[in-house]
């Protein structure tokens, strides 16, 4: 079962989830609360009403994750599934 978080354009990568937030078309529980809490609400309604900043802004958090280091086996945990817990960090 799949849910997109964007039932308007599910196949486009555009600003309409943001669109439907003020609409109170949000999936998730979470996804509301971007739009009712005060200190989310305005990054919510820029990027609703301004495409081009919402996808200058998504472009620099993308160049931002692409300087997070990597982890191997070497240095971390490599998980060849992520479908179940690992039973010690349960």
């Amino acid at each position: 079962m799949a849910a997109f978080l964007d039932p308007v354009t599910p196949g486009k990568f555009d600003n309409m989830y943001f669109k439907n937030l003020k609409r109170g078309l949000g999936v998730l529980a979470s996804d509301h609360i971007l739009f009712k809490d005060i200190s989310t609400r305005p990054i919510v309604e820029i990027y609703a009403n301004d495409q081009k900043v919402f996808f200058d802004d998504f472009a620099r958090a993308m160049e931002k994750l692409g300087t997070v280091g990597v982890k191997d086996e070497k240095n971390g945990e490599v998980r060849r599934r992520c479908d179940h817990f690992n039973k010690l960090n349960v």
